[in-house]
C-alpha cells in the first residue's frame, strides 16, 4: 500500500514537473525583439536626435536602456520599465550636454523582453555604437558677392564650409532652399523672393548643418528689388463653366452647380496643385543641365503676366480671388512648344488646374513648367534638348482658349520666367557666379 502511494506521488510529481516544463517552453520563446537605431551616422553632438525603434511580436517589451560611456564614465540617458503590454515602441534621445567629454563615446541600446528565457530575464536585442563627438558647427563663407533679388525672382549664392555637411540652404521665411554641392568645397544654392512674402518684413539666411548636427547661420549681402504686379477682372460666363467643369465633376460629387465646382477647383484644387509643384521641387539633380537663355514660345503674345492678382467675377458679383503664375502665351492654336533649355523630364501628365503638364528639371531645383497642351510628345524619365518640341499648346485644365502657360520654379516655388529669358540678367546674377 505504501509503495503504491509513493508511486502515485512521484507520478503527480512528475505530471506537475512536465506542466510547468510545457509552460516554460512556451512562455520561454527564444527570439529577441527587433531594434533599430537612427540615423546609422558615427559622429553626433548634443543636438543630434536618435531614434529608437523595437518591436517584439512573442512577447512583450519589458525594458529600454540606453548608456554612454566614456572610458570608465558612464551616464544612463534612460533606463526605463515599460507598461505591461508594450509591444512596439519608439523613443527619441539626445546625448546629454553635461557629464561628457568633447571625445569619442561608446553607445549601448539595449531593449529585453518578458520572455521567461535565461530563467526569466526574457531575451534581450542590443547596438553598440561608437561615436565621435563634434560640438563645433560649420564655418560658412559666402563666395558670391551683391545678391539684388527681383520681388518674385531668382537669386543664386555660392558658398564653401571648412567641413562636410548634411543639409544646406537657404531660410526665406517660411521656405527653405536647399543648397547643392557645385564644385570641391562649394555649394550653390537657387532661392526664390516669393511674389506674396514681403520683402521688407523677411530676410535670406544661409544655413549649414554638419554631419554631427551642429548648425551655423549667416546673413549675405541681399538686396530685394520692389516691383508691382498687375491686378485683373476676369469674368467666369456659363459657355465656360460648361465647357469646363465637367472634367471636374467627379472630384468634388457635392457641388450643385458649375460654379460651385469652379469655386472649388479655383481654390482646393488650385492649393492641391501648387503644394504637389512644391514636392516635384525634391526631383532634381545636383548638376547643372541647362545652359544660355530659355527658349520663349516663337511668334507669341503674352497673355497673361507673372503673379497677375485676378478677381472673378459671375453675375457682376465678386466670387473669388487667385493670382496667376507664370506667363501665358498665345500663338497659333496646336502650336509646337519648345523645351525651354535641356533637362530631364519628371512630369508629363494631366494635373489639375494645368490640364496636361511637362516639368523639366534644369538641375540644383531650378525647373521649367509647360501647362495646357493640347498634346503630350514625351515621358517621364526622357532627356530632352533645348528647343526640343514637347508638345502642342491647347486649352486643356482651366484655360480659356488655346495658349501655353510657362512658368520657372526654383524648389517648387514659382518664379518671374522672363528673367530666365534674359541673357543680361543671367549674365549678371547666374553666370557671372557660377564662374
Amino acid at each position: 500500500m505504501k509503495n503504491r502511494i509513493s508511486s502515485a506521488f512521484f507520478l503527480v510529481i512528475l505530471l506537475l514537473l512536465g506542466a510547468l516544463g510545457a509552460m516554460y517552453y512556451v512562455k520561454a520563446e527564444w527570439t529577441p525583439p527587433t531594434l533599430s537605431l537612427t540615423p546609422e551616422q558615427t559622429t553626433a553632438s548634443t543636438r543630434t536626435v536618435f531614434t529608437i525603434t523595437a518591436a517584439d511580436k512573442d512577447s512583450a517589451l519589458r525594458s529600454l536602456h540606453v548608456v554612454a560611456t566614456q572610458g570608465t564614465n558612464s551616464i544612463d540617458i534612460m533606463n526605463t520599465t515599460l507598461p505591461a503590454g508594450t509591444r512596439e515602441l519608439r523613443e527619441e534621445f539626445s546625448l546629454p550636454k553635461a557629464g561628457l567629454r568633447n571625445e569619442a563615446l561608446t553607445l549601448t541600446i539595449t531593449v529585453k523582453d518578458t520572455s521567461w528565457h535565461r530563467l526569466g530575464r526574457g531575451n534581450r536585442a542590443q547596438i553598440v555604437r561608437q561615436l565621435d563627438i563634434d560640438s563645433k558647427p560649420p564655418v560658412i563663407s559666402v563666395l558670391s558677392g551683391q545678391h539684388n533679388v527681383n520681388h518674385g525672382g531668382t537669386g543664386l549664392v555660392v558658398y564653401s564650409t571648412n567641413e562636410e555637411l548634411a543639409t544646406s540652404g537657404v531660410r526665406l521665411g517660411d521656405h527653405f532652399f536647399p543648397g547643392y554641392p557645385y564644385q570641391p568645397g562649394k555649394f550653390l544654392c537657387f532661392f526664390a523672393l516669393p511674389f506674396n512674402v514681403d520683402p521688407k518684413a523677411v530676410t535670406p539666411i544661409l544655413v549649414a548643418s554638419d554631419l554631427a548636427g551642429n548648425e551655423s547661420t549667416v546673413g549675405f549681402n541681399f538686396r530685394p528689388l520692389m516691383k508691382k504686379f498687375r491686378h485683373d477682372d476676369i469674368n467666369i460666363s456659363d459657355n465656360f463653366l460648361q465647357s469646363k467643369m465637367g472634367q471636374f465633376a467627379d472630384l468634388y460629387p457635392d457641388a450643385t452647380s458649375p460654379i460651385d465646382i469652379f469655386l472649388k477647383v479655383n481654390s482646393e484644387l488650385r492649393a492641391k496643385n501648387v503644394a504637389s509643384l512644391i514636392q516635384l521641387g525634391k526631383d532634381t539633380v545636383p548638376q547643372k543641365l541647362w545652359d544660355d537663355t530659355f527658349i520663349r514660345l516663337p511668334n507669341s503674345a503674352p497673355m497673361a503676366a507673372f503673379a497677375d492678382n485676378r478677381t472673378y467675377k459671375y453675375d457682376g458679383k465678386a466670387v473669388d480671388n487667385q493670382t496667376h503664375l507664370g506667363v501665358d502665351l498665345a500663338s497659333l492654336a496646336a502650336s509646337p512648344v519648345p523645351a525651354g533649355n535641356t533637362g530631364r523630364i519628371i512630369l508629363a501628365e494631366f494635373m489639375g488646374i494645368y490640364g496636361n503638364v511637362v516639368v523639366i528639371d534644369h538641375g540644383f531645383g531650378l525647373q521649367s513648367l509647360y501647362s495646357h497642351l493640347s498634346e503630350i510628345h514625351v515621358q517621364k524619365g526622357d532627356m530632352i534638348q533645348r528647343g526640343q518640341v514637347l508638345g502642342k499648346t491647347g486649352a486643356t485644365g482651366m484655360a480659356g482658349g488655346d495658349h501655353l502657360h510657362f512658368g520657372m520654379l526654383v524648389s517648387g516655388i514659382e518664379v518671374q520666367p522672363i528673367e530666365w529669358w534674359d541673357p543680361q540678367w543671367i549674365d549678371h546674377n547666374i553666370t557671372s557666379k557660377l564662374e
